[in-house]
């Protein structure tokens, strides 16, 4: 079984553990905590919306003659959510599973097998298919009678198949992979009867980031990851929610060695997600 899989099974494994547990013992209460907070934070949602994407790689000196970054993928593709969250007494647990696809606009360049190695510019399209997994453990702190705290650690992992020109002779398509791991805190308050904010943010690294191509496998640096969000949450009728969310993050790889005459430069995602989701609330 190849490190992603693995990665992928035991995320998969360790949220369906966490919800299982939830679910086993959702009766109980929740101490002094807004009852609108407890009704947001232990849901079943699916959302639908879109994903923005800005990737670059980064030249660093690598070829003169050309410019600062390398080639860019930018736009907006589809996007979906399904995701759990619970909350035992004070013990928070929040497991998301995104799925996004679609095509951005590519800008790079052409190089040459050489001798002499040339670089024409060339702009084309990227068919993208986009998996992540991530799941949030944390406490609940009460910080009044509408705000809750919620320190937590993350855990997740990131999958992008990147097809690049795939209609034309010079296609070729990359597969990225990379766990992260980072602390944050998020802040939820509920101003009024049925509805909830959310805030948040997490700062940690990526590991075990690679990158595949025609069978053969770059190794990139570990970088530092951070995210933010915001989201509002509505119950509209006794168990039912409507939520709209942003979410932000950004993450870089490192320049990896030469492998069969190739590297892949250092570069740079930031992702922004924008969702509408429909919850029932357990």
């Amino acid at each position: 079984m190849s490190l992603s899989s693995r990665a992928i099974s035991l995320t998969i494994m360790l949220a369906a553990t966490l919800m299982s547990t939830v679910q086993a013992d959702m009766t109980r209460k929740n101490p002094g905590i807004n009852p609108d907070i407890v009704k947001a934070s232990n849901q079943l949602a699916v959302g639908a919306g879109m994903l923005e994407q800005d990737y670059r790689e980064f030249n660093d000196g690598l070829v003169p003659s050309l410019p600062a970054i390398l080639d860019s993928e930018s736009g907006r593709i589809t996007s979906l959510r399904f995701s759990y969250t619970g909350m035992i007494r004070q013990l928070y647990v929040q497991a998301n599973l995104n799925y996004s696809t679609g095509d951005t606009d590519y800008v790079g360049y052409l190089q040459s097998s050489g001798p002499p190695v040339t670089y024409t510019p060339f702009n084309t399209t990227t068919d993208n298919q986009i998996v992540d997994i991530l799941v949030r453990v944390g406490y609940a702190f009460r910080a009044g009678a509408s705000v809750v705290l919620i320190p937590y650690g993350e855990m997740g992992n990131y999958m992008w198949e990147r097809d690049v020109g795939p209609s034309t002779p010079y296609g070729i398509t990359e597969d990225y992979f990379h766990m992260n791991f980072s602390l944050g805190a998020k802040a939820l308050y509920s101003p009024i009867d049925r509805l909830v904010l959310e805030l948040g943010g997490g700062y940690g690294t990526t590991f075990f980031s690679t990158m595949t191509v025609d069978g053969y496998d770059y190794e990139l640096g570990d970088k530092p990851y951070m995210s933010a969000y915001v989201s509002l949450d509505y119950r509209f009728v006794t168990n039912w929610h409507l939520k709209w969310s942003a979410d932000y993050r950004k993450w870089e790889y490192g320049q990896s060695d030469v492998v069969a005459g190739y590297l892949e430069p250092h570069s740079r995602t930031e992702q922004t997600q924008y969702l509408m989701s429909v919850g029932y609330n357990f």
